[in-house]
């Protein structure tokens, strides 16, 4: 049997010699190996994901091969080309954000009196969860200890460029500019929003939500932040970010609000749905009943059980608007000034 697999940025060390197309720019490469080069392919990487003649995937695991049972849309041939117009379109798409950098520095940073020279950009390698993301953080003025606010980004702003996120935030950075704080905005790698399988999504979800549990930590012992006053807040992927930073770690945060997101993928047989965990956290949830991107079933599950245990939830459940809510919910509700009146004294 042939496989495919598609490599983009940099070849693989190892997989040099199974290249069988290149891109103009000569950062999309398209593999070919057959069964007796899978060793070859097994032992370079943990994480690659192919596809046979029959349009069929693979994943590695533990250095072996695992098929899924998922058939692929494209044949190997369309996948590449799709992928290499992709790819081409993310670096337009990189070099119109850096150009938007200037815009916002001059009309919608300075508007809402944002200095974008405060939100540092910094990246965290975590060898310990083995991953790499980017990250912005602002510090608070003064030396005594002040709230660390987290904001978590949607899907649509994944990546590695740290300037995504921030654009994404500043609408709600008009509101916590009010408040003396820092805030920290991490930022997914895509890869963790993007999975063949059920299991591999939350193995990824977790590895980076512990990641970012650890960076809060660093970031504890460097910088003044009141530990009685983490705040967490998100949108849509972001709200799946909150959900479970708190549901993993319940003892972190003095509050959270997740908005358009969800515990899970599913909630029949889901290994996140002990509420009791998470029972005496102050959280203010927001969702429509219209929403077609993340389904509103998820938040009315988690809220009821919340309730059923005497938890302090706030629901905000609106019937329009669909997925795009969570903009007039953050301009409409009151949602930081009740943030900023949680602490966990």
């Amino acid at each position: 049997m042939r496989y495919y697999l598609t490599v983009s940025g940099s070849i693989i060390p190892g997989l040099e010699k199974y290249i069988v197309r290149k891109n103009e720019t000569e950062d999309v490469f398209l593999i070919s190996f057959d069964d007796k080069d899978m060793d070859d392919v097994v032992n370079v990487s943990d994480d690659l994901i192919f596809i046979d003649e029959n349009k069929k995937y693979y994943r590695i695991e533990d250095k072996k091969v695992v098929p899924t049972d998922d058939k692929f849309k494209w044949s190997p041939k369309t996948w590449y080309k799709v992928f290499c117009r992709i790819y081409k379109k993310l670096h337009k798409e990189e070099g119109k954000v850096q150009n938007r950098l200037s815009h916002y520095n001059k009309t919608a940073v300075i508007r809402q009196g944002i200095d974008l020279g405060v939100y540092k950009s910094c990246s965290f390698v975590d060898k310990e969860n083995r991953i790499t993301y980017s990250f912005r953080f602002k510090r608070c003025r003064g030396n005594e200890k002040q709230p660390l606010v987290i904001f978590f980004c949607g899907a649509g702003s994944v990546g590695l460029d740290n300037f995504k996120p921030f654009f994404e935030s500043i609408p709600m950075l008009g509101k916590l500019n009010k408040h003396n704080c820092n805030i920290l905005i991490p930022q997914p790698l895509t890869s963790i929003n993007y999975n063949k399988s059920y299991e591999d999504f939350n193995s990824k979800f977790d590895s980076y939500i512990a990641s970012v549990n650890r960076l809060v930590s660093m970031l504890i012992d460097k910088e003044n932040i009141d530990t009685n006053r983490i705040y967490a807040f998100g949108t849509s992927l972001g709200g799946c970010c909150t959900w479970r930073l708190v549901y993993n770690y319940p003892e972190l945060c003095a509050c959270a609000v997740p908005v358009v997101g969800r515990f899970d993928l599913k909630i029949e047989n889901s290994p996140y749905t002990d509420f009791e965990r998470i029972a005496r956290l102050p959280m203010w949830v927001a969702h429509s009943s219209d929403d077609k991107m993340v389904g509103v079933e998820f938040d009315d599950f988690a809220v009821k059980k919340l309730k059923a245990l005497g938890a302090d939830v706030k629901y905000t459940r609106w019937d329009k608007y669909g997925h795009g809510m969570a903009g007039r919910f953050y301009h409409k509700e009151d949602w930081c000034r009740w943030m900023f009146s949680q602490s966990k004294k």
